[in-house]
């Protein structure tokens, strides 16, 4: 099955973002709908799922490194996965995670991973289709013009699509928890947990010196 996503380059993709604004970007999935999963290799050919992050709130984002908007997009999304990324938000879940799919080419590893490091995309969830060109995500989740994204809840419900720039915060902050006493938990649950992730890579150390 070839991918459903509109490719462009350049200023046709530019041309091709702003007329998707008038138009649904991605058909597979509406709010209300329990999310897919996703399940498809990051750049060192390990699988990743996109259900391993239940519990978080999750935006799926779909870009590619030749989309010019996809990159212009990329700094803000970086700076709302730092801003939120420890959040404790209603219903209990934990923290907001990025599940990034890719719609490189097969054969453009080289360019989605410089992508990566250029936009510095610091989180671990990546995946793409550089090897077969068969993108079942963007397939399953009918992509029809990137960038685009799908907000996911802590049980795999999808609560946002299309999300961009203020958009994206303001979904975020309707659902930030604000009961104190669970903030409070919350913050010394993270900061034991960073606690014991410092020791690890401390005693990592020690034993890669030896």
């Amino acid at each position: 099955m070839k991918p459903i996503v509109t490719l462009c380059l350049g200023l046709a993709c530019m041309f091709a973002t702003a007329r998707a604004h008038a138009q649904q970007r991605l058909d597979g999935v509406a709010v209300g709908d329990m999310a897919p999963d996703v399940a498809m290799a990051d750049p060192h050919g390990d699988t990743l799922r996109l259900s391993a992050l239940r519990g978080h709130i999750v935006l799926l984002d779909f870009w590619a490194s030749w989309c010019r908007p996809c990159r212009m997009d990329n700094p803000h999304v970086r700076a709302t996965y730092h801003a939120y990324r420890d959040t404790l938000f209603t219903g209990g879940a934990s923290g907001f995670r990025v599940f990034s799919v890719s719609l490189d080419r097969a054969g453009g590893a080289e360019a989605w991973t410089k992508a990566i490091a250029q936009d510095q995309l610091d989180w671990p969830w990546h995946v793409g289709a550089v090897q077969s060109g068969i993108n079942t995500a963007a397939n399953t989740y009918q992509v029809r013009y990137i960038p685009t994204n799908v907000l996911i809840d802590a049980a795999g419900k999808v609560i946002g699509t299309d999300l961009h720039g203020d958009d994206l915060d303001q979904a975020l902050n309707k659902l930030l928890e604000k009961d104190p006493a669970k903030i409070s938990a919350a913050a010394s649950r993270n900061a034991k947990a960073r606690k014991q992730s410092a020791k690890g890579e401390r005693k990592r150390l020690r034993n890669k010196g030896k």
